[in-house]
């Protein structure tokens, strides 16, 4: 069976580098074993059509439209330009303020919107144009506001940690707590960074405006903060399971927008559903064909002998976990993260259970490695985003950038080599 599962691996690789799309990859692929198999006129069409609903038919997952809801409702309804001012007020009058508030906020909105794309886009464009008015050279600017959109994916509500709860069988609970810690280490570690540049490069700063403006931003921004607060209470008193957090949290979001601001419009409301009913689909028939593929994979038993073939080289976890780092970090420079946990989380998950690792540990390990990627080229995403809102040429986005990976990266061989960093949050809440 292993030859069939092979050339399904190698079809998927061969339809992606040809710029087929993720979903019709995944899915050309898991049929072309049954072609392998059975032979074209045989292919078993109900059987796909039932793995691919049962790939989708999750409780759990009710809570990803949910939390993409949470974010564009935010951004239409300027909250993120509230929680820009609080933290620039809080921060802001430092040496290379600007640099601790592009961070700051970023590490507030990742509490909304759970996606890095998102934040470079939306947020990104904000930063960039206050840190450029206030005389920050464009290195510290772009580097800087692409590092700090890589928090979004980390800290809850995670839409990657989601994904991955679902296909790996584990807690979504689990998997949003877990990603606490890390998510302020990585926050840490570029706040220490640009504390450096500051004195370095001779970062400008600003006048602090005052308590008076300091508690004003607040009182501003304080529904938007109230946000991830009610998520995480709510899961952390065991009100409420992550799925219906994401309920509380669009909820709260819609209120923010249509009664608490009172700046968003029927129009404005329409248009973020819109935006969320497209993300949805984009994101819910990938997971579909991939569900399908990941069956097709375990027939054809390629965990099991990839897990016989890596045990032949190591007995180690901390050999194989060093080996699987390299690996994510190869293809998170090729592959978006939501198709790379789609296509390898039931992969690698039996791997690494086998060897003794703890699923929920490797989640955020993976997770953040290939959040890493979507800031590489030749592929990512943040990167992209980040020319368009900087008006500025790709290499110049990619090499600013290096720093702020290079610290991201440090945390995560640090989260990888102590497990307790991500499990501990978990283990507390039983």
């Amino acid at each position: 069976m292993m030859f069939p599962g092979s050339f399904s691996m190698l079809l998927l690789i061969v339809l992606l580098i040809f710029g087929v799309s993720a979903g019709v990859a995944l899915g050309l692929a898991a049929v072309g074993y049954f072609a392998v198999t059975r032979g074209v006129l045989e292919i078993p069409h109900e059987i796909i059509a039932q793995r691919l609903v049962a790939g989708v038919d999750s409780f759990t997952l009710l809570a990803i439209p949910l939390f993409i809801f949470v974010g564009h409702m935010m951004n239409a309804s300027g909250a993120t330009t509230r929680l820009f001012s609080f933290a620039n007020a809080l921060v802001g009058h430092v040496r290379g303020g600007l640099a601790q508030v592009n961070i700051i906020a970023s590490m507030l909105f990742a509490g909304m919107s759970g996606s890095g794309v998102a934040d470079a886009a939306g947020l990104g464009a904000m930063e960039v144009r206050a840190m450029r008015d206030a005389g920050y050279d464009d290195k510290t600017t772009i580097g800087v506001t692409v590092g700090s959109s890589l928090i979004g994916p980390i800290i809850p509500p995670s839409i990657p940690a989601i994904l991955y709860a679902v296909l790996a069988g584990v807690s979504a609970t689990d998997m949003l707590l877990a990603g606490i810690v890390p998510g302020l280490l990585m926050a840490l570690a570029m706040m220490a960074l640009a504390a450096c540049f500051a004195r370095r490069r001779g970062l400008p700063s600003q006048a602090f405006p005052g308590m008076g403006a300091l508690w004003a931003s607040f009182l501003a921004a304080l529904a938007p903060l109230l946000t991830p607060i009610i998520l995480l209470s709510g899961i952390f008193a065991g009100v409420f399971t992550a799925t219906e957090a994401a309920a509380v949290a669009g909820l709260w979001a819609l209120l923010v927008g249509t009664v608490f601001f009172r700046n968003l419009g029927l129009r404005g409301l329409a248009e973020v559903f819109r935006k969320s009913a497209y993300d949805t689909a984009v994101i819910f028939f990938i997971l579909a064909a991939s569900a399908l593929f990941a069956w097709v994979l375990t027939r054809a038993r390629v965990p099991d002998t990839m897990a016989n073939w890596l045990s032949g080289l190591t007995s180690e976890p901390a050999i194989l976990m060093a080996l699987v780092i390299i690996f994510l970090l190869f293809i998170g420079c090729f592959m978006a993260v939501s198709v790379a946990i789609n296509i390898l989380t039931p992969i690698l998950v039996p791997i690494v259970i086998a060897f003794g690792i703890d699923p929920v540990h490797f989640g955020i390990v993976m997770i953040m490695l290939l959040v890493i990627g979507e800031a590489t080229p030749p592929f990512g995403m943040v990167l992209f985003a980040m020319t368009k809102v900087a008006d500025t040429s790709y290499e110049r986005v990619a090499f600013a950038a290096l720093p702020w990976l290079a610290a991201i990266l440090a945390v995560v061989l640090l989260v990888a080599a102590v497990p307790g960093l991500a499990l501990w949050l978990p283990g507390l809440l039983g």
